[in-house]
Formats: C-alpha cells, structure tokens, sequence
C-alpha cells in the first residue's frame, strides 16, 4: 500500500507532533523516577549510615555502664541505707512531735483547768471580802457611832456639873 518511503513519511508526518510529546513527557517521567530513585538510594545510605552509628553509640554505652556497674553497686547500697536511716528519723521525730503535741494538750487542759479554779476562788474571795467589807463597815459605823455617843455623854456630863464631879474627886 505504501509505494514508497517518503510516502510513509509523509503519511506519518500529522502523528509525529503527538509522538514527539509523548516521548517527552516519558523523558521527564524517566528523569523524575531517576531522581526519585537517587533520593530514596540516599536516604537509604543516610539510614544505614545513622543505624551504624547508632549500633557503635549504644555499644559504646553498653560498655560504659559495664564499666561504672561495679561501682555504682555500693552507691546503691549506701543510698538505701541513707534512706532507711532517713524512714527511721522521721517516724522518730515524727513520735517526738507527737509527744510534744500530747504534752502541749494536756498542758493546755490543766491550764484552763487552773484558770478555772482560780477564777472561781476570786469570785469566792471576792464575795468574802465584799461581805467583811460590809461587817467592817458596820462595826466601824457603830464603834464611830459608840464613841460619838460617849464623847456627847461626856460632854454632856461636864456641862451640867463640871463642879460637882471635881469636888467628889478632891
């Protein structure tokens, strides 16, 4: 059907703009997936670089811990001793506290106990004085009272004969 070359190629000449673009659009296609391929080769050599990095790290650590074990044991130990003795302090002070605390009530109760008391006394003594104050003031007013009487006798008695009870005397 087709007689010669050039008419192949002329035939084929409308196709060739829509090939052109679809090899081109599989050029960028194989340079987008080779980039991609290169990128996820290199992060894969960064995570095996950084695994083996990480394996010598913790192998160093591991070796270091080994190392300070040893020492650390009695550390350890002593650390727990010191808070054993720690726990041991603290109920004891807290016991003590307790004590004082006991103590401090029961002195409070027999203070005001005390205060009590002794404020009723006072009232008591209060009430005494209040009335021997009363009894003094009477006997006072009637020994005033007796020597006002006295003293106006007297005076009454020398008035009326002053002469009479000097004759008797002499």
């Amino acid at each position: 059907m087709w007689s010669s070359p050039l008419a192949v190629v002329q035939a084929l000449a409308p196709m060739q703009a829509p090939v052109g673009r679809i090899a081109t659009a599989q050029i960028v296609m194989a340079v987008g997936i080779t980039i991609w391929t290169l990128v996820l080769i290199g992060i894969g050599v960064t995570m095996f670089l950084l695994y083996r990095s990480i394996r010598r790290l913790i192998a160093a650590i591991e070796a270091q811990v080994q190392q300070l074990a040893p020492k650390a044991a009695p550390l350890l130990a002593a650390a727990g001793k010191v808070a054993d003795d720690a726990t041991e302090v603290s109920g004891a002070v807290r016991g003590a506290v307790r004590d004082v605390l006991d103590t401090v009530d029961e002195l409070n109760h027999r203070l005001r106990a005390l205060a009590t008391d002794a404020e009723d006394r006072v009232r008591r003594l209060g009430a005494v004085l209040e009335v021997v104050q009363d009894e003094a003031e009477d006997v006072l007013l009637d020994a005033a009272a007796t020597a006002r009487g006295l003293h106006a006798t007297a005076e009454a008695l020398q008035r009326r004969s002053p002469r009479g009870i000097r004759q008797r005397r002499g």
